[in-house]
């Protein structure tokens, strides 16, 4: 709870320095807090206008979204660590908020009327990769955790940095209550090569498998949200805020099969055409690749009668391509021996979904 009181401390001596300056005219001197320096006086410009002074800039009254669309008459506010951090703002509850941290990691915006037990109230986002204290106990997300690896599998596997804790105050509490209205939290993941897979993710994993999820203190288990949109674009992943709490992102095992496809096909690696690439009909020390392929399961390789010629465990043999990750199969048999010219069946399957299909092979 030290936490929070420390929070509720540092909200107490915004609330006076921004009251305090807004019913001053304009001086010279500054009015400091800890590294956070508010630059001569907050004028309210009246009939819901800028309010502005030096770095800080607010728009109309306590509560309306911080950021304007372009830049207003008091420039740009910035979080100065030292004085409030993670940041936090004070908001009335028959106004909409929002609130999104400097790097764009995190967002919250919530409805006029989502907190109605308080007049006005703190919102409040930390990450972990901000470094500040977390209000929960990390055991409990460390043993949720281990509980959905165990379950899942390593696809499942927690990234602190991805950690971020909401949560609601005013000058008398804490609150853990959830919103009379639902809000909206987004959260930006990492995959800064546009591979479709999250960055440094040992096994890979899958943009398209990711969900984000909310911890149950009382049970340690993440409950998965459903989501409201995957934007691939701005690489965030966006929820229902239903309350306080600690969110993550987790991703899953893709089993899907349906988009698994050998190349090159046919196989002629002394053909005319031999070679790498598009149009090309590929070399021996190349083999024929499978991409798009799930994070776990099997590809069989069959002659036309049945006859088992190689089986490939996929988790195992996952290796790095061009734009995701592909298998390879060198045309031999499970003695090593190279295999015949001729037409073969090919078979993924993973889980309950399975794919076949035909491929050729002339020598």
């Amino acid at each position: 709870m030290k936490h929070g009181y420390s929070r509720i401390y540092c909200a107490c001596l915004l609330a006076a320095a921004f009251a305090a300056a807004a019913s001053r005219p304009a001086c010279a001197q500054q009015r400091a807090g800890g590294d956070y320096a508010l630059e001569a006086s907050v004028i309210d410009n009246g009939g819901g206008g800028w309010l502005n002074g030096g770095e800080y800039a607010s728009r109309g009254a306590i509560g309306q979204p911080m950021a304007p669309a372009t830049q207003g008459k008091g420039g740009k506010y910035t979080s100065r660590t030292g004085f409030y951090n993670p940041p936090h703002l004070t908001y009335q509850k028959g106004l909409s908020s929002s609130l999104t941290l400097d790097n764009g990691a995190a967002s919250l915006s919530m409805p006029a009327n989502a907190v109605t037990d308080r007049e006005t109230f703190e919102i409040g986002i930390n990450r972990k990769d901000l470094h500040q204290d977390f209000i929960v106990d990390p055991a409990k997300v460390e043993e949720a955790t281990r509980k959905m690896v165990a379950s899942e599998g390593a696809w499942a596997q927690f990234f602190e940095n991805d950690l971020t804790e909401a949560y609601i105050f005013d000058e008398q509490s804490l609150t853990t209550d959830p919103l009379t209205a639902s809000g909206v939290l987004s959260l930006r993941y990492r995959d800064a090569n546009n591979d479709g897979f999250l960055d440094n993710t040992s096994p890979p994993v899958k943009v398209d498998t990711l969900n984000a999820w909310a911890l149950d203190e009382k049970v340690k288990l993440w409950v998965k949200l459903p989501a409201m949109g995957l934007d691939k674009e701005n690489k965030t992943i966006t929820v229902n805020f239903r309350g306080p709490g600690v969110y993550t992102m987790l991703g899953a095992a893709d089993d899907n099969v349906k988009d698994v496809k050998p190349y090159p096909v046919p196989f002629r690696p002394f053909g005319p055409d031999a070679g790498l690439g598009n149009g090309k009909t590929g070399t021996e020390a190349s083999g024929i690749l499978f991409g798009n392929l799930p994070d776990k399961g099997e590809i069989s390789i069959y002659t036309l009668d049945g006859q088992l010629v190689k089986k490939i465990d996929i988790a195992s043999s996952l290796e790095a391509a061009t734009v995701g990750w592909q298998v390879r199969w060198l045309v031999k048999n499970d003695s090593g021996a190279r295999v015949a010219s001729g037409v073969y069946i090919w078979r993924a399957v993973s889980g309950s979904h399975s794919k076949t299909g035909k491929l050729m092979i002339i020598w």
